[in-house]
């Protein structure tokens, strides 16, 4: 009897731990041709799908938007799915790679109008439960992006590849932007300073920051966050 008891005690404690564990939803979207014959990048596809690939190697459900499936429909769309389903323990991962311009990220479009701006990006993610929302922009102009954020939310870890004067660049040599080139490798454990196996939102800037600026001394990476969060960890490798 005693054995049955603690057998049922096990499974109710073992439901309970699945019920409440973190899951982590991903949006990534990336734009490499854009609406029209011009002003096309090389290597934002790429970004994007790298990134996706990641976070789905380590268990994440990801939605991902390239090119001109990228539009601004269609990215808020994506987030909205994610804002039906995220619990208050989960975690939400957004990034984009391609153009910017001040206060806006260049979805698949060619008037300006029809592409995303950062107060809207940053409105529709607030309304997800997550406890922890996670953004990487690698855009000429990102650092336009802090006027979209709301004052005082301390759930947001936003990473801009560059200040709001600065262009952002790619490189086919390294095969990506500098930003997700170096998001990619300190994921991956290179930023991990300590060793524990485990990269966490300081960890992962000190090395983005070093990396870009070692490859492009005219763009600076900016991190955007509450103190509270610098210890939080992004990803165990």
């Amino acid at each position: 009897m005693k054995t049955r008891i603690l057998f049922t005690m096990l499974m109710a404690f073992l439901f309970c731990i699945s019920s409440y564990a973190q899951k982590t939803y991903a949006i990534i979207t990336g734009v490499s041709n854009y609406e029209g014959s011009s002003n096309d990048l090389t290597q934002s596809t790429k970004d994007a799908k790298n990134l996706a690939m990641l976070y789905k190697s380590k268990g994440a459900t990801v939605i991902l938007l390239t090119s001109k499936h990228a539009t601004r429909d269609n990215v808020v769309a994506a987030i909205r799915k994610v804002q039906k389903v995220a619990s208050v323990n989960d975690c939400i991962v957004f990034s984009y790679s391609g153009h910017g311009i001040e206060n806006r990220m260049c979805t698949y479009a060619s008037d300006a109008s029809q592409m995303l701006s950062y107060g809207d990006l940053f409105r529709e993610l607030n309304e997800c439960k997550a406890q922890r929302i996670v953004c990487y922009i690698d855009a000429c102009f990102s650092g336009t992006a802090v006027r979209g954020l709301q004052k005082g939310n301390s759930r947001f870890v936003v990473y801009l590849s560059s200040r709001s004067d600065e262009t952002s660049a790619e490189n086919p040599f390294v095969g990506s932007g500098f930003l997700t080139n170096a998001v990619l490798k300190g994921l991956r454990g290179k930023a991990d300073t300590d060793a524990d196996k485990n990269v966490t939102v300081m960890e992962l800037f000190k090395y983005i920051h070093k990396d870009v600026l070692l490859h492009n001394k005219k763009q600076h990476p900016q991190l955007v966050t509450s103190k509270t969060l610098y210890d939080k960890v992004l990803m165990n490798w």
